[in-house]
């Protein structure tokens, strides 16, 4: 998880409870029917839009992109690991590349493969293949999180409404008009918490990691095509040289 997303779930939270606290207790802050419309609701019409599995794939792919990655980022590291298994690739052919140790589960499945025997035509369409459904993934993950920013608050809102038909219907009792409200609008402030400290920014945070590994990938097929074509290092750097600077264009068919 990165130390931006950290803070910004701290400080987001935090920040609302503490101003819920400093004028009244917390308590007055939770409501069960309030919950049930806004939570409830949004989970409804989030799995008519998608399917369950699509749903639980978004979960299981939210904490895949939250949790604490070792694997290498640093392009330039791995330009320099292509480096040393074009040297290996040379000097003991494509073997001597089994014991070299790879810190990215993408790249040593690339390596594994050729040392297994694949053609290098297998393993390049393996990889976009791979790419390509990591980032059909990430679209469907972050379609569902949009969904439910989408629907929280919409929900939040018909919440209030019901609370506010049930209101007028008491207005004999003035003294009720007041809580009333208050529990009336909390389901906007529910749809609103959901929707702006969760769910979009969750749908962000999974394009952006998406994009960040799909450009990775691509480079390091490319980084792969070049330990085959059996190029010397000099041209590989001059090759994945553009993926450094941000100008690599990848295209969405690999």
């Amino acid at each position: 998880m990165s130390f931006s997303t950290l803070i910004g779930l701290f400080a987001g939270i935090s920040i609302v409870l503490v101003a819920m606290t400093m004028g009244s207790s917390i308590t007055l802050f939770v409501n069960i029917p309030s919950v049930m419309i806004v939570v409830g609701g949004t989970i409804a019409a989030t799995m008519i839009r998608y399917s369950m599995k699509e749903s639980f794939s978004a979960i299981g792919l939210s904490f895949s992109v939250l949790k604490v990655d070792n694997q290498i980022k640093d392009l330039n590291k791995l330009i320099d690991i292509t480096e040393d298994l074009l040297r290996i690739n040379r000097q003991k052919g494509v073997l001597g590349m089994e014991n070299y140790e790879i810190n990215h589960e993408f790249y040593r499945d690339g390596i594994r493969m050729l040392v297994d025997g694949y053609s290098p035509n297998l393993v390049n369409q393996a990889l976009k293949e791979k790419n390509r459904l990591l980032v059909s993934g990430a679209e469907t993950g972050a379609g569902v999180f949009r969904a439910v920013g989408e629907a929280a608050p919409a929900f939040g809102m018909m919440g209030t409404l019901v609370g506010l038909i049930q209101m007028l219907a008491n207005l004999s009792d003035p003294s009720s008009i007041g809580p009333a409200m208050a529990v009336a609008m909390l389901t906007t402030l529910y749809g609103a918490m959901i929707a702006n400290l969760f769910a979009l920014p969750m749908a962000d945070k999974i394009e952006s990691w998406a994009q960040g590994e799909s450009y990775r990938q691509m480079m390091i097929i490319e980084a792969i095509d070049s330990i085959t074509e059996g190029h010397n290092p000099a041209v590989m750097r001059d090759l994945l040289a553009p993926y450094l600077h941000g100008r690599k264009k990848v295209s969405d068919d690999g």
